[in-house]
């Protein structure tokens, strides 16, 4: 089927219909497994042309049940004993609640994608979480793109300009078309800065993807700790704007997982020095 087994992000309505797309796409049985906490919700779904094998998972042991636990959700992906074609992962919060947490477990999926050959859908509830931790999470596993016209995609401009802290969708753009390449500089805050001014460079670096979460805090301190505060981030979210140029154009000589990665955690602001080594040792 020309898998490449990576993870895509999407609403179960968008999944499903996904799923009716690949009909006819391989020579195999199409077959998928739903890993899924709440096995009622899909009961009554039954995409087109698919075999649906629900595998409840529970933090509570039973019969017949998966444990709630990310190693188990991984071999049993890996592993593929039913001989699923798809996977559909209804357990977002198996790594736990927090933005940082579902990102490792995006990332634990993305990267064992080279060991199996089946596709994997993960459902996002675009409702239940705020649009910039969608557009992280878009870094790591892009959106799953319908293309029947009469299908809403999940995250669209309307979810996401109903965030409080921002005038424009982050997510305005398709997630292909979501590159980190698009980052660039803004003029440095001059000295003396005010607290709106603070706060409107804050929601910038947001919008482009970035997590100032530490920056938030210099908005309560004094004048003097407030810049000092704001030149330390400010000088790492530069650097971390070079180091995404130079990761686009040095793309090609390193593992897409890895790029993936880095360019995670270019966003988190973490990582700089080690990303900085590799990218001097490929242009050695």
């Amino acid at each position: 089927m020309g898998v490449d087994g990576r993870p895509r992000l999407g609403s179960v309505q968008v999944v499903l219909h996904a799923l009716e797309e690949l009909i006819g796409e391989g020579e195999r049985t199409q077959r998928v497994r739903i890993v899924t906490r709440h096995p009622d919700r899909w009961v009554d779904i039954q995409p087109h042309g698919w075999s649906v094998d629900v595998a409840w998972c529970s933090p509570r042991d039973g019969k017949g049940r998966l444990p709630y636990d990310v190693e188990t959700v991984l071999s049993d992906l890996v592993e593929n004993t039913t001989k699923a074609t798809a996977y559909v992962m209804d357990v977002l919060d198996i790594n736990g609640a927090s933005t940082d947490d579902v990102s490792n477990w995006l990332l634990r999926l993305d990267d064992c994608a080279p060991d199996h050959d089946a596709r994997v859908f993960v459902i996002v509830n675009d409702d239940l979480h705020p649009a910039k931790d969608l557009v992280r999470w878009t870094t790591i596993a892009p959106l799953v793109q319908p293309q029947a016209s009469n299908v809403t995609p999940s995250f669209d401009e309307t979810t996401a300009s109903s965030e409080s802290d921002s005038s424009s969708s982050p997510l305005s753009h398709n997630a292909e078309t979501e590159q980190p390449h698009v980052l660039k500089h803004l003029a440095r805050l001059p000295d003396g800065f005010s607290v709106d001014s603070l706060r409107r460079r804050i929601l910038q670096w947001r919008r482009m993807g970035f997590d100032v979460s530490d920056l938030e805090s210099a908005l309560v301190q004094t004048d003097d700790e407030r810049e000092r505060i704001y030149r330390f981030v400010e000088n790492n979210v530069r650097r971390a704007v070079d180091l995404d140029r130079r990761l686009t154009h040095l793309a090609n000589h390193l593992p897409a997982t890895a790029v993936e990665h880095d360019r995670f955690r270019l966003r988190q602001l973490t990582g700089l020095d080690e990303i900085e080594t590799t990218l001097d040792a490929i242009e050695r």
